[in-house]
């Protein structure tokens, strides 16, 4: 294609590429510290604030939660376990709807009894787009190649 884009069409272009740049750099530094406070054991405050709160859907595996079941689940990961996620890739999109922040990460773990622990999840995020809060956190168990 080699038409010639108008002085507006261009400066529209611009304008969304450094949006979209924006959202990719709010992105990529929001899932580092989501996973910075989860591994540092923050309290579960300071997960909270970054969450719409009792809105917030959990999604992992066999394991759907709300809320408070997320509370509880991190209480039991701080307590019983002592790890680390490794963020392999990150792709931040976004919609109407969402800022999607998709990554594939290993966390790499000790239980209590000094046994190791490796889960290999996809991970998505989904953040309102107003308030940046997340609304939705899903993992899925990524194949083994």
């Amino acid at each position: 294609d080699h038409s010639v884009l108008s002085r507006g069409q261009l400066k529209k272009r611009c304008r969304a590429l450094n949006n979209m740049t924006e959202t990719t750099a709010f992105g990529e530094a929001f899932l580092r510290d989501w996973y910075r406070k989860i591994d540092g054991k923050a309290p579960f405050s300071e997960l909270a604030r970054l969450t719409v709160g009792e809105g917030l859907v959990v999604d992992f595996p066999n394991n759907p939660l709300d809320m408070a079941g997320f509370e509880r689940w991190y209480a039991a990961q701080c307590r019983d376990f002592c790890g680390e996620h490794c963020i392999h890739s990150i792709k931040v999109t976004e919609d109407a709807d969402a800022i999607v922040i998709f990554s594939e990460i290993t966390w790499r773990a000790k239980n209590k009894a000094g046994e190791a622990i490796e889960l290999t999840p996809n991970v998505t995020l989904r953040l309102d787009p107003a308030n940046r809060a997340v609304f939705y956190y899903g993992c899925v168990d990524r194949p083994t190649k």
